[in-house]
């Protein structure tokens, strides 16, 4: 998808990274994810890009959805940037296993919103 500053196209990207993280985790187990070099990375780019697409999303839009961490999911990609060193599979996989799929319906109803 070419990059948008439309809130919609930043939104379907953080759904893509969702979908894509899932279908990864659905085929690893934590000690398969650990192991692979290539799923790792792929777990932290899509980590990346949803911090980044959040980080695009308007204020308003992020404050009527207040339910999910939106600080914490900006803050992440400052550390996988910046300060990688500081997180472990563990986090990431929590990340990916947990928190994304946590996020899914949230980013859905915000996809509504704006489709009303």
């Amino acid at each position: 998808m070419a990059a948008s500053k439309s809130p919609r196209a930043r939104l379907l990207h953080i759904c893509d990274e969702i979908e894509g993280v899932a279908a990864i985790a659905a085929e690893l187990s934590f000690e398969e994810y650990q192991a692979s070099y290539i799923h790792r990375r792929a777990i932290e780019r899509a980590a990346q890009i949803v911090s980044e697409a959040a980080k695009a999303l308007p204020n308003d839009l992020l404050a009527r959805h207040s339910d999910a961490p939106w600080s914490s999911i900006i803050g992440i990609g400052n550390i996988l940037r910046h300060e990688y060193q500081r997180l472990d599979d563990k986090q990431l996989w929590e990340i990916a296993t947990v928190h994304l799929p946590a996020l899914e319906p949230i980013v859905r109803r915000m996809l509504a919103e704006l489709e009303d």
